[in-house]
């Protein structure tokens, strides 16, 4: 996948931040073009896979709440390491000091089982799988939130304040852009008028990125291991919903079961709830307007997917919030 925020690495960057991490001489390397962020690569050193995961340049324009991310993912993955029993990949190497390349980077495992979607599962390997994902879900949520939004931003004293924060980034990284953000001033007015729901939030870790792609499986456990963990915040669990259930609100799927059978505190659904997902629903949608501009140009497919997805989730948000207002 192409993309501006991509750090393009030479073969002799490679190998010294290969010598850098005591890992032995490069063989080879290939870019893993799934990624969006992030220039991901698999390298063969001294006969071992690694997976090597570089930050953008710090003189790339990138969205407030994607400054210094690839320090929080690292926090996160050892939190989730530490305290709960989500499998995340261990990481080999890391480094910050941005003396051998200009840019952030860590190293981490190779996982030697499939991409969940790539993975040739029978029909009680996919139910199995589906169940591992509201586990996964309900580990995250076990980490209770002392602050409210995104750790790199700074966290609010609620989810209100943080939401609007959210929002109101943004909006301001449109405008750093040069664009304006309809969608993100409508969807601030509606997150403003719901302010006395948002503020009873209690908040907990939010992966808000739990996707096939993000997802790799071992077929014959069924255990899943979780990657990316770069949309993380804290916040509403109902966020973790949205990719799940992007098509209705979660009352009406039966993952939501599956998640109570797990959850400390299980979710029930009503008026409340639903405005809280729709909000979440029409930030996504927002992201997905406001990421285009930093990542890629109008000559790249991915661009107008973008447009597409974010007309489709802020329309399925608005249309939601208003039936409900």
């Amino acid at each position: 996948m192409q993309s501006k925020t991509k750090y393009a690495l030479t073969d002799a960057q490679i190998a010294a931040i290969f010598v850098r991490a005591g890992l032995g001489t490069v063989e080879s390397s290939r870019a893993l073009s799934d990624g969006w962020y992030n220039n991901v690569l698999e390298v063969c050193a001294a006969g071992t896979r690694y997976v090597l995961k570089v930050a953008p340049a710090p003189d790339v324009a990138v969205l407030s709440y994607e400054k210094d991310l690839m320090q929080q993912e690292l926090e996160y993955i050892e939190r989730l390491r530490t305290h709960t029993q989500v499998r995340v990949p261990r990481i080999v190497y890391q480094d910050f000091s941005r003396s051998v390349i200009p840019c952030d980077w860590f190293i981490m495992e190779y996982l030697e089982i499939p991409r969940l979607d790539k993975a040739a599962l029978t029909r009680a390997q996919k139910a199995a799988a589906t169940q591992a994902m509201a586990q996964l879900l309900a580990q995250f949520h076990t980490q209770k939130a002392v602050g409210f939004g995104y750790a790199q931003n700074g966290l609010e004293a609620n989810w209100f304040l943080a939401l609007h924060k959210m929002v109101r980034n943004m909006i301001a990284d449109c405008a750093r852009f040069g664009k304006k953000c309809p969608a993100g001033e409508r969807l601030l007015r509606q997150v403003e008028h719901y302010k006395a729901v948002l503020e009873k939030v209690d908040g907990v870790l939010v992966n808000y990125d739990m996707h096939v792609l993000n997802l790799f499986i071992a077929p014959e456990s069924g255990a899943l291991t979780v990657i990316d963990l770069e949309r993380c915040f804290w916040g509403d669990p109902l966020g973790d919903f949205v990719i799940q259930e992007a098509t209705v609100p979660p009352q009406k799927k039966k993952f939501l079961r599956l998640y109570n059978q797990y959850a400390q505190t299980p979710l029930t659904i009503g008026r409340d709830e639903q405005i809280r997902y729709y909000l979440l629903v029409g930030y996504l949608g927002v992201m997905m307007f406001t990421e285009r501009f930093s990542r890629y140009t109008p000559r790249n497919a991915t661009y107008w997917a973008d447009i597409a997805g974010g007309l489709f989730f802020c329309a399925l948000a608005f249309r939601g919030l208003k039936r409900l207002w």
